[in-house]
């Protein structure tokens, strides 16, 4: 018997005797025989049955151990019991088989058979996790290939033929350049790293024209990546669909509150339950309101404490009044009008519609939706309409009396025109006739000045007067002033320029010069005796000039009104009460004020004011 023999019946007795048990394995890794004690241990009668009936087709030796055995490499461990598998080779090297021992020889048969039937019940709980999970999870080695499909979903597209294919390159799908390269790099990034990955791509789909994927890159390593792809299609269109919704909320809503900020309306919401459970110390939020523009509201949440301070205290009607009608007597709608304070501390008017929404289980209303109104406005315009109707009413009146002063000032210059005139025509005495020339002279002279006096009033009135501002020496203007009325005031009245500073105002001197004379005018025709006196002088920034005179003043119920129209004060004064009105008119469109202090028997004095630097 020869040595070979001899080498083949000893290792035939080993394996068939090792007490702790052994199996025998062809190159593929598929079960060829087991010994005895392997059989007892495990009670298996049929080699199918064994949990390793094939090496490299299991889910008890990992990868990598995987890969050490066929590299031929000897597998040795002791989880969940000790064992040996020894690779066979033969002469020129190759792997011919291999052989498994057990030596773990501690282990009883109960227990082996109990870790066999927990091994196969976790083995089907992993196998129906595998399965309900959407993702197709695939162990990507270190070249980019597919080694192994852990599982795969129908939504994927991915398929067993993906086995031994790149990542890159995989059957059902049809990768862009672009997405190809991005997988591929990705892929390596992580292998390279150790770092997890994730990356959202979509290609073109066999059902649809756009299919989106998640892919999740987990390293093991850097000689492994496990790769979780998973069909994100619906979720995609569905957060497409919820982007959409929400834009057209968004728009709607802007709308909305572009409608409620321009029509000057906010919408409330009250809530009777959250009233009657309200501590009336932090808010129940049971008053609501929307829209920007009432910051009023807006800011007075606490309303049921608010309200009563800011509600005009002579307002009876009030938010609460509303909800009690509608909800008392189960009325479908209601309004009220009141008024709440503002920042300013004025009162705007606001009108409150309710309508009822909810209704409790007892049948009464418990939710009331409606707008709040800002109706100042409207209330402004109606009062000013009213103001206008008065006004008009009021012109017409004065128009009746303009038109009857007129007509009666007129009449008595024009009177004494054309009386003289037929008495000079036959008077033959040269004093007389002097005398009636002089009248006549004397009547002309005020009735046209009584003609401009109304047509400046008209132009001022009516916006049509004209300005010619140029820079003005003012004490050349007083000079002038002063050498046209000294022959004008009475036989004992005394007239006084008072010094003048030295002023250059750019201003329309013919009206400056207007005013003036319109006030010592006045001045000169209400001072018998004493003295009228005018100046100017700087006053901030303007230039206040000044009228004073010695004579019979004006009364105190008088100065109110002293610059109106046909204002004139008792007495048979010539004129119709125009100067004044005049020379406010002139002052104001100067962007100047016109004022008078006086008592009755001690004089008075006019000033107005000019600006500085127009």
């Amino acid at each position: 018997m020869n040595e070979t023999s001899v080498k083949q019946i000893l290792l035939s007795d080993f394996f068939t005797y090792y007490p702790a048990g052994g199996a025998l394995y062809d190159k593929s890794g598929s079960l060829l025989e087991m010994n005895n004690t392997l059989c007892e241990k495990f009670s298996i009668q049929n080699k199918h049955d064994f949990i390793l009936n094939n090496l490299f087709d299991n889910d008890y030796l990992s990868d990598l151990q995987k890969n050490h055995l066929k590299n031929g490499s000897v597998l040795a461990d002791n989880q969940p019991i000790g064992y040996t598998i020894i690779p066979g080779f033969d002469q020129e090297g190759n792997i011919v088989g291999y052989t498994l021992l057990l030596t773990d020889s501690d282990l009883s048969d109960m227990d082996i058979v109990r870790y066999d039937k927990k091994m196969r019940e976790l083995k089907d709980i992993s196998d129906k996790v595998a399965q309900s999970v959407p993702d197709t999870i695939l162990l990507i080695n270190n070249r980019l290939v597919v080694e192994r499909i852990i599982t795969y979903a129908s939504e994927t597209c991915i398929t067993p033929a993906a086995l031994n294919c790149r990542i890159d390159d995989l059957p059902g799908f049809t990768y862009p350049a672009p997405v190809k390269k991005k997988v591929a790099s990705m892929v390596q990034e992580s292998l390279d790293t150790s770092e997890v990955a994730n990356l959202e791509f979509s290609i073109p789909g066999h059902n649809a024209p756009v299919v989106y994927f998640k892919l999740r890159l987990v390293p093991i390593h850097h000689k492994y990546v496990v790769a979780y792809i998973r069909n994100v299609s619906d979720i995609v269109e569905k957060e497409k669909e919820n982007r959409n919704l929400s834009h057209q909320l968004s728009e709607s809503r802007s709308m909305m509150e572009l409608a409620l900020h321009n029509s000057h309306i906010a919408t409330y919401l009250f809530n009777f339950e959250l009233f009657r459970t309200c501590d009336k110390v932090h808010c129940n939020r049971c008053f609501q309101f929307y829209g920007v523009n009432n910051h009023l509201l807006e800011r007075n949440r606490y309303i049921c404490r608010s309200l009563s301070i800011l509600r005009h205290p002579g307002d009876r009607q009030d938010f609460f009044l509303l909800f009690n009608e509608i909800r008392d007597k189960d009325l479908e709608e209601y309004s009220v009008n009141f008024r709440l304070k503002g920042d300013d501390g004025r009162y705007r008017s606001y009108e409150v519609i309710g309508k009822a929404f909810e209704k409790d289980k007892e049948g009464k209303t418990n939710l009331i939706v409606g707008c709040v109104i800002d109706n100042q406005k409207h209330v402004e315009y109606e009062e000013s309409l009213i103001k206008a109707k008065e006004k008009a009413e009021n012109a017409d009146l004065l128009k009746s009396t303009f038109l009857a002063n007129v007509t009666h000032e007129i009449r008595t210059p024009l009177n004494a025109i054309v009386g003289f005139s037929d008495l000079l025509s036959q008077e033959e005495d040269p004093e007389l006739r002097e005398s009636y020339t002089n009248l006549i002279k004397a009547n002309n002279e005020l009735l046209l000045n009584l003609v401009n006096d109304v047509l400046d009033i008209s132009k001022i009135e009516s916006d049509m007067l004209t300005f010619t501002y140029a820079d003005t020496h003012l004490p050349s203007v007083m000079h002038d002033v002063y050498q046209t009325m000294q022959f004008r005031v009475p036989e004992h009245v005394i007239l006084i320029s008072d010094p003048c500073p030295e002023i250059i105002l750019n201003v329309d001197k013919n009206r400056m010069m207007q005013i003036l004379i319109n006030l010592l005018t006045n001045a000169a025709k209400y001072t018998e005796k004493g003295s009228i006196r005018f100046g100017y002088g700087i006053q901030e920034d303007f230039v206040r000039f000044y009228v004073t005179d010695t004579g019979s003043g004006i009364p105190e119920s008088e100065l109110e009104n002293i610059f109106g129209r046909f204002v004139q004060l008792k007495g048979n004064k010539q004129g119709i009460g125009l100067g004044l009105a005049i020379c406010k008119g002139l002052v104001t469109k100067m962007g100047g004020t016109i004022s008078v202090t006086s008592k009755a028997g001690k004089g008075s004095t006019f000033s107005f004011t000019l600006p500085l630097h127009p």
